[in-house]
């Protein structure tokens, strides 16, 4: 059978229309494309921030930087990555982001479809892990 050019072009529209309707692949997502400069500066409660991107990764720091000092880390996952996070026994679920999500000490880490993250946020233990909830509640927004 010989495609004509409309038939490969149809083709290729059912495709590509499959492969967007699926969601961000795991391996496909770019970390510093998930959340804004501007969503990270706000929750940092700075002015504005600068990214810097890795393997899977972005960490977000104020634009004035010093060590120590806040930022945002958000880290793409595997399935095995997450069920390690899942199996920690200071892991507590969190309902209402994403299909399934736990929170530790330093970490949430989040499902939604086939995209797996950790989101970690330096600030005082009391708005690190809201801020977390709050970025992570706007990822999946976009997934």
């Amino acid at each position: 059978m010989r495609l004509t050019p409309y038939t490969a072009l149809a083709f290729g529209v059912v495709v590509f229309g499959a492969v967007m309707v699926s969601g961000v692949r795991a391996d496909a997502a770019d970390a510093c494309s998930l959340l804004s400069p501007s969503q990270v500066a706000a929750a940092l409660s700075v002015p504005e921030v600068k990214a810097s991107a890795g393997a899977n990764r972005c960490i977000w720091v104020p634009t004035k930087y010093a060590p120590g000092s806040k930022n945002v880390t958000l880290q793409m996952q595997t399935e095995k990555g997450f069920a390690a996070q899942r199996a920690r026994p200071d892991a507590t679920p969190v309902s209402g982001i994403g299909d399934d999500a736990v929170q530790t000490k330093l970490v949430l880490t989040v499902k939604k479809g086939n995209v797996y993250f950790g989101l970690s946020v330096h600030l005082p233990a009391d708005q690190a892990k809201a801020a977390e909830q709050s970025l992570a509640k706007q990822i999946v927004s976009k997934l």
